[in-house]
């Protein structure tokens, strides 16, 4: 049964790196005060609870011992590798700075994935502190 929890919760962790990889350009596209912006942002928050979640549960099933540190710890330096190139992405798109895109709506869309970068390092630091 804890094997396919923990299954279960790297199909999560994968399912929510996807979300927000795949939804930051549809985020970038759109006006921070348009109604489908909130929508769009609450997926790629959504896919964040995923990915963290999924970190929380693995965590907890097998009781913080060493091994699950360590899967853990990689867990989080993917998770902030990808939302670091995700807000960078988001701060100078591929297609041109003004070309189709919101300025308001980058920098809130970018600002989002430094904060999870930020969350990911204090996790992480977390994680191998000594109880």
């Amino acid at each position: 049964m804890i094997w396919l929890i923990t299954l279960g919760c790297i199909l999560a962790y994968s399912a929510g790196l996807f979300l927000f990889v795949k939804i930051t350009p549809g985020l970038i596209k759109r006006a921070f005060d348009e109604a489908l912006f909130i929508g769009v942002a609450a997926g790629a928050v959504f896919g964040a609870m995923l990915a963290f979640g999924a970190i929380g549960v693995t965590y907890s099933i097998f009781g913080g011992t060493p091994g699950v540190r360590i899967f853990d710890g990689l867990l989080l330096i993917i998770l902030g590798v990808v939302a670091l190139r995700t807000a960078l992405g988001a701060f100078r798109p591929r297609y041109g700075i003004g070309q189709g895109t919101y300025r308001a709506s980058r920098i809130m869309a970018g600002s989002f994935f430094l904060a999870l970068v930020a969350a990911c390092v204090i996790v992480l630091i977390l994680l191998f502190q000594a109880v």
